[in-house]
């Protein structure tokens, strides 16, 4: 298991049943076919940490809007010819990988 944060003070594992959302202070912008994600802070772009996203990262991102990490993943493989085992380990790898820099974070763990 991964553990995510839920708040400051908070970890929860993430699970297929985890919920994560979009960090609030994350715009996430297409230039020239590329998805970027751009922290605000003090309401200004922190340039100094821009994250660009492959296709199919930002289908996952665009996924995290309140579906389970099950449905995204389930999503994927609808979208992508991927089988759900590589799907999963994926697409947890980049949720994981955007909890750790703050973009994301867990709203629900039914465990």
């Amino acid at each position: 298991m991964v553990r995510v944060q839920k708040s400051m003070n908070a970890t929860n594992e993430l699970n297929g049943r985890s919920v994560l959302q979009h960090s609030e202070d994350i715009v996430c912008r297409r230039v020239g076919g590329e998805s970027i994600l751009v922290p605000i802070r003090q309401n200004v772009g922190n340039l100094d940490y821009v994250y660009t996203l492959s296709e199919v990262a930002a289908d996952v991102w665009a996924l995290l809007d309140g579906r389970t990490l099950d449905a995204v993943i389930d999503a994927i493989c609808e979208s992508y010819d991927v089988d759900r085992a590589t799907a999963a380990a994926d697409v947890t790898a980049l949720v994981t990988d955007l909890a750790e820099a703050a973009l994301v974070s867990q709203v629900d763990s039914d465990k």
